[in-house]
């Protein structure tokens, strides 16, 4: 006979961890308990020898599919006289493992929701043990009933029923509810005053005549209208104050995704995965939704229904919606009824809303995929807060990140737990949700930091929330942060080329880096690469006019005539002259290396907005200009200073400048990146003939130009390199906080201040 206890960490709470064991127990003849606890699930187990062990291996081997274990550790203790298996009350305490994220609704549950008979047909809350929101209802751990916003909601007798019974799949479910018993559904007008009615039906109708409403979702409210009505899109968009930014679409099954986007068996499996996310897909031609729905581009935000609530809003004739987040542009989702009336109800013409109470603000995951890999662009619902696990146990720390696309992180153990989005934090209302979500992210995980590590940039609010915060705090290079956000997730040891493309980041020689690469590994590195500096015209406000880039690259160049008709067509002429000044006279004009601002430059030049209304924009617009039938490379020169390899970036504009009189934007925009993708393989290949190092790390925004990364990872590999980029974990700034927790925990065991060691 054996008797041991087996303590079971990761993600295995509201999973049907611990009704899975009590069945498996019962299944193999043994005695003991089980129950949640700081370390995840811990269980006593007892019988003979071999059965014991069977049960261990089983335990692993059968896990429910939603869950993720980290570790198992299993201790012999002495036989006890005992009689059956039990399901004990949670003990509260120190976290060991993590909450769960909130799952997609299960393929049975979606049954009974559309089964006439099924006491909870039509039930948008349905849910059992592996499905329904796990994240933003929680108010604190073990995850119990009693300890989400559930505990409101007193169980009926059917449902205590299916509560208590083993062979049941709500067996345990924390959040098992029905009509009799759970959560309410309503609909109202702008101005709130409920209505008798069926609401899902309501929705529908207002929807399918052109109207808008606001639903109260799993983690926040979306504003929803019919994709394919152009009218109803665009009017969600002035109303809302959205740029030109695309539309993610909600499709009412998969069939109608396959109908309007190209989808691989890979695509599919994630977009029907528990976590639900928008899956970037490249649309169909024939497709008939709104063209405002992503204005002049190849790409849809795809998503399924991941709740009761949102099958409620689909029927014959509405099969797909826009769904985007319940807010003003820029501002935080909106969880609060009071709060949605006020904000959303001059946009609406109705509400659909619910009385479960929304504890954590969780915008919808996007993600892509690209070579076979989930390549993340903004992380929440669905996967946070689901760790990444690191092989160094960490200094105890809160990782701020950037200014922009925020996340923040805490560590534990060897853990680090990832905010959700927390969006820009320049905006007041998101920078106070982001000091607010801090408190509550500690108080959940019961992480205690002792440092803070921040951005180099002075003026970011996460900054200065660090320096503020009374913690011991460190700086991490921004783009030294997205390399090490990369090696974390794929736990890359040894040494590492690092090729680092955004939009600006402060560089450690106090200018605005963002075309970079970098050699080393732990916390000692060079820059050892990078595009020449030019000055950024007028600062940020290059940012917004992208022809300020296009011009300094051509200036004092030989093509002054050109330029000055390009210029005078647009009525710039008098405005570029005060820039020169202020470049001559160094005002306003910080010198930038950044390929973020040469794409837009380029874009500029070849008729692209000359304003953007978000960052970016003009990137975009260049990639899908691209013909990728077009062959052919412009000329670059790769120079070395002081031992740093240099890429003159006015040497390509100029070339694409004198083209555009001869070929096609389609083929000049093929061309430009095809050069991009040459001169990253010869720099590359030119760093390794000095370092031996073939393992290569490709991060920041601009690399979410999926032509780009393409290009870059073929030509890479066919030189014999390992690419490495991030996965489901941002590659944009939503990535920094990874980073900054990694390296800042290496900074901070190690006594470095310099990663550079003086190498600029």
């Amino acid at each position: 006979m054996r008797r041991c206890v087996i303590l079971i960490s990761g993600l295995v709470q509201g999973v049907g961890f611990r009704p899975f064991l009590y069945n498996l127990a019962r299944e193999k003849g043994l005695t003991g308990w089980v129950r949640n606890n700081f370390a995840g699930v811990e269980l006593e187990i007892q019988g003979k020898q071999k059965v014991v062990a069977v049960f261990i291996a089983e335990l692993r081997l059968k896990a429910p599919s939603t869950a993720v274990i980290d570790e198992i550790t299993v201790t012999d203790i002495p036989l006890i006289k005992e009689s059956g298996f039990t399901i004990l009350e949670s003990e509260p305490g120190r976290l060991a493992g993590s909450p769960l994220p909130d799952q997609g609704i299960c393929d049975a549950c979606i049954s009974e929701f559309h089964d006439p008979e099924d006491r909870r047909y039509q039930y948008p809350f349905n849910g059992c043990t592996i499905c329904g929101p796990r994240f933003t209802i929680i108010e604190g751990l073990p995850f119990d009933r009693e300890r989400t916003s559930m505990n409101e909601f007193i169980l009926c007798p059917y449902c205590f029923q299916e509560y208590l019974s083993p062979d049941n799949r709500r067996f345990h479910a924390q959040t098992v509810t029905c009509p009799e018993c759970g959560p309410q559904f309503w609909f109202t007008t702008p101005d709130g005053k409920e209505l008798r009615v069926e609401p899902g039906q309501t929705a529908r109708e207002v929807l399918k005549t052109g109207g808008i409403i606001a639903i109260k979702g799993i983690g926040g409210y979306h504003l929803a209208c019919d994709a394919f009505n152009d009218e109803s899109v665009s009017r969600i968009r002035r109303l809302k104050g959205r740029d030109n930014r695309a539309f993610a679409v909600m499709f009412k099954d998969m069939a109608l995704i396959k109908e309007n986007c190209q989808v691989s068996a890979l695509e599919e499996g994630i977009l029907t995965a528990f976590s639900r996310p928008i899956v970037l897909l490249k649309q169909e031609i024939d497709s008939q939704l709104a063209k405002s729905v992503n204005p002049n581009l190849r790409e849809i935000g795809a998503f399924l229904p991941y709740s009761g609530i949102h099958l409620s809003l689909f029927d014959e004739r509405l099969t797909a919606l826009v769904m985007t987040s319940g807010n003003r542009s820029e501002e935080p989702l909106i969880i609060d009824d009071r709060a949605a009336l006020k904000i959303l109800g001059p946009m609406v013409d109705g509400f659909l809303g619910h009385n479960r109470r929304i504890l954590w603000r969780c915008d919808d995951s996007v993600v892509r995929v690209q070579k076979n890999n989930v390549i993340g662009i903004r992380r929440s619902r669905g996967y946070v807060p689901s760790p990444v696990k690191v092989n160094q146990k960490l200094t105890p720390l809160l990782a701020c990140g950037a200014g922009q696309k925020n996340t923040f992180a805490l560590t534990k153990g060897k853990m680090i737990y990832m905010s959700q989005h927390q969006g820009d934090l320049d905006n007041l209302a998101s920078f106070t949700a982001y000091k607010e979500n801090i408190e509550y992210f500690k108080n959940l995980l019961d992480c205690k930091p002792q440092w803070a590590v921040h951005d180099l940039h002075p003026d970011y609010p996460s900054t200065v929330y660090a320096v503020q915060s009374g913690l011991k705090t460190i700086g991490v290079q921004h783009h030294l942060a997205h390399l090490a956000g990369a090696i974390a997730v794929h736990s890359i040891t040894g040494p590492v080329i690092g090729v680092i493309f955004d939009g600006s980041g402060y560089g450690a020689d106090y200018r605005i880096w963002g075309g970079e690469f970098f050699a080393g590994e732990g916390c000692m590195w060079q820059r050892v690469g990078h595009l020449k500096y030019y000055p950024l015209p007028g600062g940020e406000a290059a940012i917004k006019e992208p022809w300020r880039m296009g011009a300094v690259y051509l200036r004092n160049s030989s093509l002054h005539g050109p330029v000055e008709e390009w210029l005078h067509r647009f009525n710039l002429t008098h405005k570029w002259e005060q820039l020169c000044t202020a470049i001559k006279m160094g005002i306003n004009s910080p010198e930038t290396s950044s390929m973020g601002r040469l794409f837009d430059g380029i874009a500029a030049l070849l008729g692209g907005n000359i304003e953007v209304s978000y960052e970016g924009e003009a990137a975009i617009w260049l990639e899908n200009q691209a013909d990728p039938s077009a062959k052919g490379i412009y000329d670059y020169r790769i120079d070395s200073q002081d031992g740093v390899f240099q890429i003159d970036p006015r040497d390509i504009a100029i070339q694409v400048f004198r083209d555009r009189d001869l070929i096609d934007v389609g083929a000049i925009s093929m061309k430009f990146h095809r050069t991009v993708a040459a001169f990253i393989t010869e720099m590359v290949t030119k760093i390794q003939a000095v370092s031996d190092i073939r393992q290569v790390v490709l991060s920041g925004g601009v690399f979410q130009n999926r032509l780009l990364l393409d290009l870059t990872w073929d030509s890479l590999t066919k030189k014999g390199f390992q690419v490495f980029v991030p996965e489901i974990v941002p590659v944009n700034d939503g990535g920094i906080s990874l980073g900054q927790a990694w390296l800042g925990d290496l900074m901070i065991e190690r006594g470095v201040t310099d990663v550079f060691g003086g190498s600029r």
